[in-house]
């Protein structure tokens, strides 16, 4: 899936009280090198337009890190955390082509913590077998 379509449907589950809420996140200084997008810009914007000028700023990884922070910003973990599920998981799905046709498709193991807390002893879900990519994000 596109990254544009991606911001799209995750655009569409905010009510409009969230939305106006993400458009104005959007156009302060949320995330460190990553300069907003101007307010006039996006004052009357549908979502459409505010994914379009999103894709126009930003890279793809970018566009979508930073609608991830947002919505955790907003307190909407859930549509945060499906967001990144999915974009990552494209992104696997994408990169892993030369896997045999017929072995099953796994999704990623996940290890996370929600709300500023810390993942002390870890359980982790889904395939253990292969390599691993760990991401410390400073909150």
């Amino acid at each position: 899936m596109g990254v544009e379509l991606l911001l799209m449907e995750t655009l569409e589950e905010l009510s409009k009280c969230d939305f106006e809420k993400f458009k104005w996140l959007l156009s302060t200084d949320v995330m460190d090198g990553c300069k907003p997008i101007p307010k006039s810009h996006l004052e009357d914007a549908p979502r459409t337009e505010t994914v379009s000028k999103m894709a126009q700023k930003y890279d793809d990884d970018l566009a979508v890190n930073l609608t991830i922070e947002i919505l955790r910003k907003m307190n909407m973990n859930n549509t945060a955390q499906k967001l990144k599920n999915t974009h990552t998981g494209g992104k696997t799905a994408a990169s892993s082509t030369s896997s045999s046709a017929s072995a099953p498709a796994v999704a990623p193991a996940t290890i996370s913590a929600q709300q500023g807390g810390v993942v002390i002893a870890p359980t982790v879900s889904g395939s253990t077998a292969g390599s691993w990519n760990i991401t410390i994000n400073k909150a």
